[in-house]
């Protein structure tokens, strides 16, 4: 169940249904992984959002939450879903726990009886279905764990004048309830080892979220995780009581104290002993992924729920690059890469893109890949490369006496390993200022001589505009400069239309003023894509023909949050969505 901020909840409510949680239309996919091969299957799709599944004891069953009622599924998806009839109770949120014995779910749920009070409280019915029993006096109550001897119900709740938010113990045959927990800030998600010693929960009494462990008398609160740039959430123990898995928030996506849908979220996995984390899966979810104990009764496998926008997925298809540049705090280093490129590419592709444009290239490498294997990484991710990005600008000496020999030997360089990457378009990516016409025409002749150098190994060569090249530099500018003493031959432009923009000038007249000529183009606003207002990207596109342009690259240097995947995302669904995009 999210947990909303004090602020919040009061503003609106402390048990929101499940189902409200996701505010798209979404497509949910439940998924099953294996810790012994590492790998994960998708064990059925729905068309519409399940979440927090259970597996049941015997093996037998998963449970799932579907807007508010409980279901259960064949693990290997054979059977529909089958509801459990839990009553008169249809607003349950995503705590529910089946008992040891298997015999009974506890599940919190607001009042049945006063449905507009959105108050949780904790129930309990038999597994087959019936009348649920209310536990909790009090509420809000969010039963997140039953001990293995059915006797203790374990649950985050908020008290008291200020709405402090602990974790609480009770008997399940009701009685008094226990707090175990008085730590600023929220105590969440409680849950019993296998063998009933310890309670794990997760804390953000040190500022950021973490997982912690305790007796289960509330003694001994010690820190497990150290988690330095994840939000850590409800702790799951597998039944053997070796292994602890827990879904992780990039603390950028969201407040410590938050768990929301739609994020870019990781499984990770540490000893029950303590130990460095170890990131299992990365993948499109957070609230109602994995919420509640979800491990197989083997203690190999545990299920999750990954989630798609539905109009990510049924927006019109358009041919559309993106600029790896835009997401180079994940990607911009070989280290980077090494690790997060999986994820991260395969998120651009669902997002709808549909090629890519390099910005790595150093010392004959791609972000630290030989070329013919950083293309194919990109090629098998649906992303293949249409350019690259990359420049050498000339020494102040060598700007100063035209002899830029030792820069061709550069470009030599890197025009066979674009080559060998098979990347069919080469762009300088920037070259800075210059100050009068003498310098302007020393670099028109060097990108002249760069572009046969590229037409001889079979590639284009263009240039990539800012928003210097606009400004005016005597009777004329850079751009102007560039683009009339350069033959279309070899070399072609790639125009920034934000930064033409930010430049004084208008995209389209230059579209319009040297037709053919801009082969390429960059779609950018000043963050997410059609947002600022600034750009007349409808005119802009509507002149793709005039101006030579045969595709086009997004590129988001800065999304309106820290988030830029999210950034990038709503730009894809913007362009797919708008009737103006070929």
């Amino acid at each position: 169940m999210r947990r909303l901020s004090l602020t919040l909840l009061l503003a609106v409510s402390a048990c929101v249904s499940a189902f409200a949680q996701h505010p798209n239309p979404t497509v949910s996919y439940l998924e099953i992984y294996d810790t012994g091969t590492g790998t994960r299957r998708v064990v059925k799709e729905f068309p519409f959002v399940i979440e927090a599944p259970n597996w049941t004891p015997d093996g037998k069953w998963l449970v799932v939450n579907r807007g508010g009622r409980l279901y259960k599924l064949a693990p290997d998806g054979s059977t529909d879903l089958l509801e459990i009839d839990t009553g008169n109770i249809t607003q349950c949120n995503n705590d529910h726990v089946i008992s040891a014995d298997g015999r009974w779910i506890g599940l919190s749920s607001n009042d049945p009886e006063n449905r507009r009070s959105y108050n949780s409280y904790v129930y309990v019915l038999p597994f087959e279905g019936g009348t649920p029993r209310r536990i909790t006096p009090l509420g809000p109550s969010y039963l997140h764990g039953i001990s293995p001897d059915g006797k203790l119900a374990a649950y985050c709740a908020f008290r008291g004048p200020d709405q402090e938010q602990d974790v609480y113990v009770m008997p399940l045959k009701g009685g008094e309830e226990k707090r175990l927990t008085d730590a600023p800030g929220l105590d969440d998600g409680p849950e019993f080892s296998p063998d009933g010693k310890y309670i794990w929960f997760n804390s953000v009494r040190t500022g950021r979220m973490q997982v912690w462990r305790m007796r289960k008398n509330g003694r001994e609160q010690t820190q497990m995780t150290f988690d330095e740039d994840m939000n850590s959430w409800f702790p799951h123990i597998s039944p053997d009581g070796k292994q602890v898995v827990y879904i992780a928030y990039h603390d950028y996506e969201l407040a410590p104290d938050q768990h929301i849908a739609d994020l870019n979220v990781q499984l990770r996995r540490i000893p029950a002993t303590g130990g460095d984390p170890e990131v299992l899966v990365e993948f499109f979810g957070g609230q109602g992924s994995l919420n509640v104990n979800s491990w197989s009764p083997d203690s190999k496998q545990f299920a999750f729920v990954s989630y798609r926008l539905a109009e990510e997925i049924d927006a019109p298809k358009k041919e559309m690059a993106v600029q790896l540049y835009s997401v180079r705090s994940l990607l911009g280093t070989p280290e980077l890469f090494g690790k997060n490129h999986a994820y991260v590419l395969s998120r651009l592709s669902q997002m709808g893109y549909t090629g890519s444009e390099a910005a790595s290239y150093e010392n004959g490498k791609f972000s630290g890949q030989e070329p013919a294997a950083f293309a194919r990484i990109l090629k098998d991710a649906g992303l293949p490369l249409i350019s690259s990005h990359t420049t050498r600008p000339l020494t102040a000496a060598e700007l100063a006496s035209g002899d830029f020999s030792q820069a061709l030997a550069w470009w030599d360089a890197c025009i066979a390993a674009h080559k060998a990457a098979g990347i069919p378009r080469l762009v300088m990516s920037y070259y800075p200022a210059l100050r009068d016409t003498t310098e302007m025409k020393t670099v028109a002749a060097y990108l002249e001589a760069i572009g046969q150098k590229c037409n001889q190994a079979g590639i284009r060569f263009g240039y990539h505009s800012h928003n210097h090249e606009f400004r005016r530099i005597g009777d004329t500018t850079m751009m102007d400069w560039f683009i009339s003493h350069t033959r279309p031959e070899n070399v072609f432009f790639e125009m920034d239309v934000y930064w033409a923009v930010v430049g004084g000038a208008s995209p389209v007249e230059y579209m319009q003023k040297y037709a053919g000529r801009f082969e390429l183009m960059h779609i950018k606003d000043k963050y997410e894509i059609g947002q600022s207002g600034m750009v007349g990207f409808d005119a802009i596109f509507r002149n793709f023909g005039r101006a030579g342009t045969k595709a086009f690259v997004v590129e988001l240097e800065r999304a309106s949050t820290p988030n830029i995947l999210k950034g990038l995302r709503e730009s894809a669904l913007y362009l797919r969505k708008a009737t103006y995009v070929p």
